[in-house]
């Protein structure tokens, strides 16, 4: 006979886990988005290719590159997390995680377009220039946790064939 006490607790943990994945992306977002605006606004020459392109069409792409390969190192992370906690309750915690990583990557992208341009005449923040690039990190996530329980499920399967 148990008590209630421990269903409780799990209770609470199914409730906390989510949130605590949601919000710390979410929190990771603006930190993310002072990082890639630093990369972003006077591109370096590992990320845009110089001296061999040094057309200001360059530009775009490699904001955009440099976006997408830190939020795909968040989602990465966010995936690992999602594996881990979802024993219990899978499906609030895969939900939890692509809303806090779409959450993360939209607070990116505000994050680094409310700060300054690098030149003070520039018109334009650092932003985006193909706005699909926003759903890198919850695509992240999502193939992480594909690709990790399909394989899962196919160990299990052929443990159970033998």
């Amino acid at each position: 006979m148990t008590d209630g006490t421990s269903d409780q607790g799990s209770g609470a943990r199914g409730v906390r886990l989510p949130m605590a994945l949601l919000l710390g992306q979410a929190v990771a977002g603006p930190l993310l988005g002072v990082l890639w605006w630093a990369l972003a606004r006077r591109p370096a020459p590992w990320l845009v290719g110089e001296p061999v392109v040094v057309t200001g069409a360059a530009y775009p792409i490699a904001r955009d590159g440099s976006f997408a390969a830190l939020t795909a190192l968040a989602g990465l992370v966010a995936g690992a997390l999602v594996l881990r906690w979802a024993r219990e309750h899978p499906l609030p915690v895969m939900v939890a995680g692509l809303t806090g990583a779409l959450a993360g990557s939209l607070l990116t992208v505000a994050t680094a377009g409310v700060l300054p341009p690098s030149d003070p005449s520039a018109l334009a923040h650092v932003s985006v220039y193909a706005w699909a690039v926003v759903l890198v990190q919850p695509l992240v996530v999502s193939v992480v946790v594909a690709v990790v329980s399909l394989a899962g499920a196919l160990v299990a399967w052929t443990r159970s064939e033998a």
